[in-house]
């Protein structure tokens, strides 16, 4: 009798190995720390973009203030070491409750100190804690008119963003009316001539003028400058000549009037290329 025999055969399940487990958490580790490290850069590419359009903000209203009043923001006071603060209190940009408040361990510094040929340029310069390079040189790869000087190893980075004058400001009138006191005498302010190549310069044009007791009239007159160079204003003296004695200038010894009225001046002053 033959008997017939039946082959089983079993199939044998298995799951991942130690090796694939392993392999899976390292490539998920790798993916987390990219990510992280992904998200960590766009946060600070956000905050250096942030600070670039603080330094942007504060240029473009300096310029509307130049515009305006023909002299930078603190320019008179400390050369423009205040010129955020000056800025922030005339509402050119928001502040919070302390005032402006940039990026954590940033700080700003802004001057206009009359140094060369150019003249009163802006200089805000962003100073970065000592080891951010990569930061400062991020910022300058925003501002396009910007340097980053090279500093010492244990030195704080630092962005130097220039903003130039204005062209409009670059050649400024300013009218000035003055009145002529006693013996022709009277002061003129002198512009502000930022540079080395620039000297004060003015026109004067008398809007009255008369002599006492010419039997042939006015025969002219002259703006004599009695100045010290060193001052910030012109002293000058009206001189007017009777018609047939043009030698003989008249510097008006009493008050200088005409028919009662005083005499006056326009004047306009300007900066003059040498």
């Amino acid at each position: 009798m033959q008997t017939n025999s039946s082959d089983y055969r079993f199939k044998s399940l298995s799951g991942f190995t130690l090796v694939e487990v392993l392999v899976s958490v390292a490539l998920i580790s790798t993916m987390a720390v990219y990510f992280i490290q992904a998200q960590i850069q766009q946060v600070q590419d956000r905050v250096i973009e942030a600070l670039a359009q603080d330094v942007l903000t504060l240029a473009n209203a300096s310029m509307s203030y130049y515009s305006q009043i023909s002299r930078w923001p603190a320019q008179e006071v400390d050369d423009c070491a205040s010129l955020v603060q000056d800025l922030a209190a005339m509402g050119a940009f928001p502040v919070g409750l302390n005032g402006y408040e940039g990026m954590d361990g940033v700080a700003l510094q802004t001057t206009c100190a009359d140094v060369d040929d150019i003249g009163r340029t802006l200089r805000i310069s962003v100073v970065f804690p000592v080891g951010d390079q990569d930061s400062a040189a991020m910022l300058r790869s925003y501002l396009p008119t910007s340097a980053m000087p090279i500093v010492a190893a244990d030195q704080p980075p630092m962005v130097v963003h220039y903003v130039a004058t204005p062209r409009k400001a670059s050649q400024r009138y300013n009218f000035e009316r003055v009145v002529v006191g006693a013996g022709g005498l009277f002061t003129l302010p002198k512009p502000d001539c930022p540079g080395n190549r620039n000297d004060p310069a003015h026109i004067l044009l008398p809007q009255s003028i008369c002599i006492n007791n010419a039997e042939h009239g006015l025969g002219g007159f002259l703006f004599n400058d009695e100045s010290n160079n060193r001052d910030d204003f012109w002293t000058l003296r009206l001189m007017v000549a009777d018609g047939d004695e043009n030698e003989h200038l008249n510097d008006f010894a009493g008050v200088s009037s005409c028919g009662g009225s005083a005499i006056e001046v326009g004047a306009i002053t300007y900066c003059e290329t040498n």
